[in-house]
């Protein structure tokens, strides 16, 4: 809705200000006459009502009352005097004396009644002497009859006539009266309902005037306050809808005006503000990710024994944050930096041998900070002021709008991955060290028990071959006393690596006790693990040893996993009865244990 505007005058104020001031003085102005007339009718008529027609309505039906007593009372004296007239029984008179009392009050009452008005005082006046009339001559000749002693016929209807000549004279009286009174009491109740009907009526109109004035200036507040104040609602609905770039429209009178001009300029505030915290709510969003993927890593890391698997957590979480290749540099004893995992290799493969860390990788752990080269990156992992290992990556040449924050979370994940890869590679040292044997680098006899324990529940639940090689060197105490224990540990050193040079990658080789080896063989059957033994027993045969005793020999006991044996100790037990048979039929060979002697306990053998 438009709305019309005055042009103001110069150094006047507003004009639609000043019309709109002056629109809601003129309708509390209109509204406040209105109920002031409402007011004065209500109260005028209240007034005349009680003042005037209340107390002559009250006044004349007073006087038609009165005169109906008197009426009453006159009947029961005038048909009392009658019944004892005609029968001289003074129990008729009782009525007589009560109508007699009425009358005399009525009378009085009338006298104070009529007193103002000189016509009813006249008829009242002329109603009340006929009654008196009528008391004193005809009521008293009654009352003179005696008690028992009626009057005679002839003379009570010569009493009777004259009592009803006195009576109608009386009665033409009252009558007159009557309807003097009734109809002055009409006439009052009639101005009363006119004087209600009028000030109802005046009331109505002034409602009436109050509605039309309502209604009008409503029209007119319309036009100067209600499309403006639509306008604002539906520019604040929008606005709540998110359509925060709504722009004020021309809302007419000034404050509107400012007012939707102030709601613009909030709106515009509210969307720059948005929009700033929508970008600070994206990158919030993308720290927590990297955050949440640092606290993973580190959870993933913890109590890892193995360095190369905390090196392959850490590579793909570089990557994940963003960057498109991580090498995890380690840092051997001699200062040489080796890669031991790169993001871009399958999942557990080793990187190849002989790669050569960047200079960046030298630089990052020699001055112990990050390095940036390119789109190349290093960051030291640093452990108590020590450098164990530095993490590459690699980022998109054009990725540089929140590599600030990116490299602080790869900050984050390097003293993380610091940590968790020192504790990995010293867990593992010493597990190392703890399972192999110190003479002669074989894994030792709990390794054994822990490993074969192992592969026998895997190879039953896969249904895989399995065999054992027990190896024991021939005439062992002979080399201890004739050329003593040094040399004795000198053979058993180059017995084992003897043995561990012939054998695969999945094979394993310990030190059972003493003198005797032990190798475990997954995947080999009984054939196969024969032909290893021999290569075996071959190669110690071949082995030159000190000047002191320069060649020995060696025995081995072969035996396979059957489903005749309970656990991995009746495999062990075989393999040792295998053995002893080797060590019976003359030593220097290879044995392979029969089913008839797996349930057979081994005997004392000879060295």
């Amino acid at each position: 809705m438009n709305v019309r505007r005055a042009p103001a005058a110069a150094g006047a104020p507003d004009a639609q200000e000043r019309s709109l001031q002056g629109e809601l003085r003129r309708f509390w102005r209109a509204l406040a006459l209105a109920l002031s007339l409402l007011l004065v009718s209500i109260a005028a008529s209240a007034a005349y009502s009680q003042l005037v027609v209340q107390p002559r309505s009250v006044l004349t039906t007073a006087v038609v009352k009165q005169l109906r007593l008197l009426h009453e009372g006159m009947l029961d004296q005038e048909t009392s005097l009658r019944a004892y007239a005609a029968t001289g029984n003074p129990a008729f008179l009782a009525p007589y004396s009560a109508g007699a009392t009425e009358t005399n009050r009525a009378e009085d009452e009338l006298i104070g009644l009529v007193s103002g008005d000189p016509t009813e005082t006249r008829m009242v006046v002329a109603t009340i002497l006929a009654h008196r009339a009528w008391a004193s001559s005809w009521a008293g000749e009654g009352l003179a009859v005696r008690p028992g002693q009626p009057m005679e016929t002839g003379k009570l209807s010569a009493y009777l006539a004259r009592g009803k000549t006195l009576f109608d004279r009386y009665r033409a009286a009252q009558h007159v009266a009557a309807d003097r009174a009734a109809a002055r009491r009409d006439a009052a109740l009639a101005s009363q309902r006119k004087a209600l009907l009028t000030a109802g009526a005046v009331n109505v109109l002034v409602v009436a005037g109050i509605f039309v004035v309502g209604v009008r200036r409503r029209r007119q507040l319309g036009t100067v306050i209600d499309a403006p104040v639509r306008a604002l609602l539906d520019m604040m609905s929008r606005m709540e809808a998110g359509e925060l770039g709504v722009q004020a429209p021309g809302l007419g009178p000034s404050e509107f005006r400012r007012l939707g001009e102030g709601l613009s300029s909030m709106a515009r505030r509210i969307e720059a503000q948005q929009a700033r915290g929508m970008v600070r709510e994206e990158a919030a969003s993308q720290l927590a990710a990297r955050l949440r993927v640092i606290l993973r890593v580190a959870r993933e890391t913890a109590g890892s024994l193995d360095p190369r698997l905390v090196a392959e957590y850490v590579a793909a979480a570089a990557v994940e944050l963003g960057r498109t290749r991580a090498v995890v540099w380690e840092r051997r004893a001699d200062g040489e930096f080796v890669a031991i995992r790169r993001s871009t290799d399958p999942s557990g493969a080793l990187p190849p041998a002989g790669l050569v860390a960047p200079p960046a990788v030298a630089m990052a752990a020699a001055e112990a900070r990050s390095v940036t080269q390119g789109t190349m990156t290093c960051f030291p992992l640093v452990v108590r002021g020590a450098v164990v290992g530095v993490m590459e990556v690699e980022a998109e040449a054009w990725d540089d709008e929140d590599t600030a924050q990116v490299d602080s979370v790869l900050e984050a994940l390097a003293l993380s991955a610091a940590s968790a890869l020192e504790a990995a590679r010293l867990h593992a040292s010493v597990t190392e060290q703890a399972r192999l044997d110190g003479l002669t680098g074989l894994r030792n006899r709990r390794s054994l028990e822990e490993e074969a324990a192992h592969e026998w529940s895997r190879s039953r639940r896969y249904d895989r071959p399995l065999s054992v090689c027990m190896i024991d060197l021939d005439h062992f105490k002979r080399i201890n006393d004739t050329a003593g224990h040094a040399i004795g540990d000198e053979w058993l050193r180059r017995t084992a690596d003897a043995v561990a040079a012939g054998l695969r990658g999945s094979d394993l080789a310990y030190r059972y006790g003493g003198e005797e080896l032990v190798v475990m063989l997954p995947e080999t059957s009984a054939d196969a693990a024969m032909i290893v033994a021999e290569r075996m027993r071959a190669a110690i045969e071949a082995v030159v040893g000190p000047a002191e005793y320069p060649h020995v020999t060696a025995s081995v006991g072969v035996a396979t996993l059957s489903y005749a044996m309970r656990d991995v100790n009746e495999l062990l037990a075989a393999a040792d009865t295998a053995l002893y048979a080797a060590k019976t039929a003359g030593r220097n060979r290879v044995v392979a244990a029969e089913q008839s002697v797996l349930l057979t306990p081994s005997g004392s053998r000879a060295g």
